[in-house]
């Protein structure tokens, strides 16, 4: 099983770090898990085709975690693509899925005209929305979905992947919760999102005491994130969807090390980890 990083940034642009996405293979299966900004780039650069992807798994409806669906799927078709999208959710994700695709009719109605391709299967999708708790099997790889704590949002996940006595889990967008924690106890590797707060001190003219008091409260702060994959007892931690996307690695490395009792792996994006 195999983990690429495709992208590791936050709502904040920065070409280095694209939107929220990762991308799980085995010899068998592609599974993708959330689409932000740049993932259809992302994965060309990787040499991974939106063509070959088994299924999307989204883990909240958050905009920098699903703002690329439309053009993931279009660019699918364009990349012949001949299968039905399988998209995996929170409650509501059947619904958003449809308004976007009810917001491009008129010009994918015209494409599907007018370019006479010989299927439109990449432009069908069938949407499973999660329980609280469960399983789902994808060929080789099963996955075991959990509820985090991302409030105010009201249905968020991570994901534990097993394939070949391995386990990944990613976090998802998360405080510090007693279901990640529980979920990911024993991994492999720990996919974790993290907010740098000593990064994070300075007031905008848009961003106030409160709005950074606020984004840190339904985040892992950098002085947390050590502690919960200590107490999950994971092999690995590596960090991604950083806020904010630009920092001084060496402190941020020494500052979760001094918890986890381990180097933790600063993400990338394209960064691919052999698990």
């Amino acid at each position: 099983m195999k983990l690429t990083l495709l992208g590791t940034g936050c709502p904040s642009v920065d070409y280095k770090r694209c939107g929220a996405s990762n991308l799980v293979i085995t010899k068998k299966t592609k599974i993708l898990i959330d689409c932000g900004s740049g993932v259809t780039q992302r994965l060309n650069q990787s040499k991974n085709s939106s063509a070959d992807i088994d299924a999307l798994l989204l883990t909240h409806l958050h905009s920098d975690h699903v703002i690329d669906l439309y053009q993931l799927i279009i660019s699918s078709w364009h990349s012949d693509r001949d299968s039905v999208w399988k998209i995996y959710g929170p409650k509501g994700t059947k619904k958003f899925v449809d308004k976007i695709f009810s917001a491009w009719k008129i010009e994918r109605e015209l494409r599907i005209s007018y370019e006479k391709r010989k299927s439109i299967n990449a432009l069908k999708y069938k949407v499973y929305e999660f329980k609280k708790n469960g399983s789902i099997k994808i060929n080789d790889i099963k996955i075991k979905y959990f509820e985090v704590d991302h409030k105010p949002v009201t249905y968020a996940y991570g994901f534990s992947f097993f394939n070949n006595s391995k386990k990944l889990t990613i976090s998802g967008d998360t405080r510090p919760c007693e279901s990640l924690m529980q979920n990911a106890q024993n991994s492999d590797v720990l996919l974790h999102e993290v907010f740098i707060e000593y990064e994070m001190n300075k007031t905008s003219k848009l961003r106030t005491k409160k709005t950074l008091h606020n984004v840190k409260e339904y985040h892992t702060s950098s002085n947390l994130v050590g502690k919960v994959a200590k107490l999950s007892n994971c092999k690995k931690l590596v960090l991604t969807h950083f806020v904010p996307t630009r920092f001084n690695v060496s402190r941020l490395k020494k500052i979760v090390k001094k918890d986890f009792g381990k180097d933790p792996i600063i993400g990338e994006d394209l960064l691919t980890i052999n698990i």
